[in-house]
């Protein structure tokens, strides 16, 4: 264990990105404090099991629910930097009400092996994880996504239409059109001509605060699209560069929009949402499997192959379902949603949430889940 040393005047308010404190704090809480058996006891109360599909070693959790919903499976799909240690919440919750949920780890990250071939875009995983389903014997089944999870969740719905009961979201991929920029200038002026609430007003405005949330904190996007690779041998050689730059994801795509705040302060509020046991067991599922390298390419391969799929992206029959927490890292209303969702069915509203919601208000996702399933079957 090393404390890493400040030269700044005020390390709280660093301007540069993670301050000191926050790494040290993490890291003291790791070494000194978090049991890593407790990942080990929490991840073997389910079912794990591999599979080969095409050039991915595929690592998934697959566990049956009740006879009376078998007719309905759910597929729970994550992103980055995430793992299925994302859902030992929501997994339960979910067999209690007896539904059969499949969890797979996106490739590279965890337990999925790395592909050891290019290539491997979110398009290619999509069509893994379809091929995965009907393997189980699921011909059709209901798909729960979050991050690149909504992004490949979207494209398994655009390519295999037939195979989904219905999608839900946690992150709205919609609105790549002309509506949501229409929206957002002239809801700036005239707020009562474009949004129905005040809650969906908020959930955009002040713009100001919600571009700069998106700026500071999506830095790494860029990067990871261009060379993940030379970021990512930090990753896997440094416990603390895993927790500086993995870490400063989890919290800052879990705190506010507070402008007012010292960074620290919103990384704080960060973790304090997502928690840091939830937060020290992804980064030593990532450290354990030496993974993060791995998957940060995922960034590139979207870029590289997929991106036009995603700009035509148009789902229109299939019902879909999206969960808007306030402390997401972008905003797309209802309204706005339509260019993408032909056939939307439920749009919810949340109080408190993030980015990652499955781990900082499960309930919420799990009741948006199950209340969808009831609408569409």
């Amino acid at each position: 264990k090393r404390v890493i040393k400040n030269d700044l005047e005020n390390p709280d308010r660093n301007p540069y990105g993670m301050p000191v404190t926050y790494i040290n704090m993490v890291a003291n809480h790791l070494t000194e404090f978090y049991e890593i058996a407790d990942v080990h006891h929490v991840l073997n109360q389910f079912k794990h099991f591999k599979t080969v599909i095409g050039d991915i070693n595929l690592h998934f959790i697959h566990m049956i629910g009740s006879e009376e919903k078998k007719s309905t499976p759910i597929i729970l799909l994550h992103g980055w930097p995430s793992t299925v240690w994302e859902f030992h919440k929501s997994i339960p919750m979910l067999l209690e009400q007896g539904y059969t949920v499949v969890a797979p780890s996106l490739p590279g990250h965890g337990f999925s092996d790395p592909p050891s071939v290019s290539g491997v875009s979110p398009a290619v995983i999509a069509c893994a994880y379809h091929k995965l389903m009907l393997q189980l014997g699921y011909k059709r089944f209901v798909i729960d996504g979050g991050d690149w999870g909504s992004m490949i969740g979207c494209l398994i719905t655009f390519m295999y239409p037939e195979s989904v009961i219905g999608l839900h979201n946690t992150l709205n991929l919609a609105g790549l059109g002309w509506r949501p920029i229409v929206q957002i200038l002239v809801g700036a002026v005239f707020p009562s001509l474009v949004y129905t609430t005040e809650q969906e007003r908020k959930s955009v405005h002040p713009i100001s605060e919600l571009s700069e949330k998106m700026y500071r904190g999506m830095a790494y996007v860029h990067v990871q699209s261009v060379m993940p690779d030379t970021y990512g041998y930090g990753m896997v050689d440094s416990p603390v560069g895993l927790i500086g730059w993995f870490g400063f994801t989890y919290a800052n795509a879990s705190c506010s929009r507070d402008s007012n705040k010292t960074p620290m302060a919103n990384l704080q509020e960060g973790i304090r949402n997502f928690g840091l046991d939830n937060l020290c067991a992804n980064l030593a599922i990532f450290w354990a499997t030496r993974s993060a390298q791995a998957s940060m390419r995922i960034y590139y391969e979207f870029h590289a192959n997929d991106r036009d799929l995603l700009e035509n992206l148009w789902i229109p029959d299939v019902p879909v379902a999206i969960s808007n927490f306030p402390n997401e890292i972008t905003h797309i209303t209802k309204f706005a949603s339509a260019t993408t969702y032909g056939n939307l069915k439920q749009y919810t509203y949340h109080d408190h949430g993030g980015h990652f919601a499955h781990e900082d208000n499960p309930e919420a996702v799990v009741g948006d889940l199950v209340s969808f399933i009831k609408k569409i079957t």
